[in-house]
């Protein structure tokens, strides 16, 4: 308490979560340079999860069954490192080798939950860094980012340098777990766009070979227009997902009273552009929709055009009966046709008389 009228009680800093225990013991390699976001297939059962760490002797903290953060022991094999789980399937490891990493994803794949939204999420091409995941019969995440790490100068605050979003991290321990949730949080949003980019890619290049083919089908018009339907359906599935998760990009509730975390939660949407691509993949479906609501026009136009002529053949059969009918000729051959001929009476004959006469 400062003296006289100009004294105060300095507060500290806010803080989002409590920091872990240190796992300290050099028996165990150090922490690696850097910070790494997946995006599992599936969603992860965050109080599951929790209980098999606990088991583990990592310390965790579970903040309203949204987000799970734990800490390291000696059964994940190295120290100083922590780790950031979503319930969507999202994971950031901090300062985690490539051996650890792999050992908490196949904890947290182990720990499938359902996931938001209609979108059923697929894995497509592009380079798997897991590729013993696979070997295990475990899904490897379906996107990965990752952001070098080192140690801020005493006293200097976490920054996210704007040119290649490398993380300066605080030394400050009770700053350092906020700022770290701040950048996590950027991360799963950048991985989840990331994996959302590819899907919808696939997607549309899936469907313009499909319709590419349907198109040319002109024989079962209801074949094509239910596959139409269907085209359409996953687009405005895909175009909720990213818009629903574009919701989240704005600001989470858990840092809107840290501003020093939001901002680091801004800078690193900023570095992955994610507002731009956002904006970008929500023109792309919307020329894919309105090009499949042209061709959808075009196929009601095609049956139109059958009904047309279904009706045009009909009308065009019941005016050659009519004119059958009519005709001198086929009238009568119509008539004699319809009626059987009379056979004539035959004459009469008197009967004959006693004496032979008539």
């Amino acid at each position: 308490v400062g003296a006289g009228g100009g004294g105060g009680i300095r507060r500290p800093p806010k803080v989002l979560v409590n920091p872990l225990p240190s796992f300290l013991d050099n028996r165990f390699p150090g922490p690696d340079p850097h910070v790494a976001a997946f995006f599992l297939p599936n969603g992860i059962v965050l109080s599951q999860l929790r209980q098999k760490l606990k088991e583990m002797g990592c310390p965790t903290v579970l903040w309203q069954s949204q987000l799970l953060f734990c800490g390291s022991s000696a059964e994940l094999g190295q120290q100083r490192c922590s780790a950031i789980f979503l319930p969507d399937g999202c994971a950031v490891c901090w300062h985690m080798s490539r051996a650890t990493e792999l050992l908490v994803l196949k904890l947290a794949a182990n720990c499938p939950g359902p996931r938001r939204g209609p979108t059923h999420w697929a894995k497509f091409g592009g380079p798997v860094p897991f590729e013993r995941m696979e070997q295990l019969g475990l899904s490897a995440p379906l996107a990965e980012e990752r952001l070098d790490v080192s140690d801020a100068p005493a006293g200097v605050i976490t920054a996210v340098d704007p040119q290649d979003g490398s993380v300066k991290l605080t030394r400050d321990p009770l700053a350092r777990a906020s700022h770290q949730l701040g950048i996590a949080l950027g991360l799963a949003v950048a991985v989840r766009l990331d994996a959302l980019e590819r899907q919808i890619e696939a997607k549309l290049e899936d469907n313009w070979r499909e319709i590419s083919k349907e198109a040319k089908k002109t024989l079962n018009l209801t074949a094509v227009s239910h596959r139409i339907f269907v085209m359409e359906t996953g687009l405005h599935d895909l175009r909720y997902e990213l818009n629903s998760e574009a919701g989240f990009v704005d600001a989470p509730d858990l840092l809107w009273e840290h501003a020093l975390a939001e901002r680091l939660y801004d800078q690193v949407l900023t570095h992955h552009d994610t507002r731009r691509r956002t904006a970008a993949l929500n023109e792309r479906l919307s020329y894919s929709l309105d090009y499949l609501h042209s061709l959808s026009e075009h196929v009601r136009h095609g049956y139109s055009v059958r009904l047309e002529r279904i009706i045009i053949i009909l009308i065009f059969f019941e005016l050659c009966v009519g004119l059958a009918s009519l005709l001198p000729g086929m009238g009568g051959l119509h008539g004699g046709l319809s009626r059987t001929p009379t056979p004539p009476a035959p004459e009469a004959t008197a009967a004959p008389t006693a004496d032979g006469g008539t």
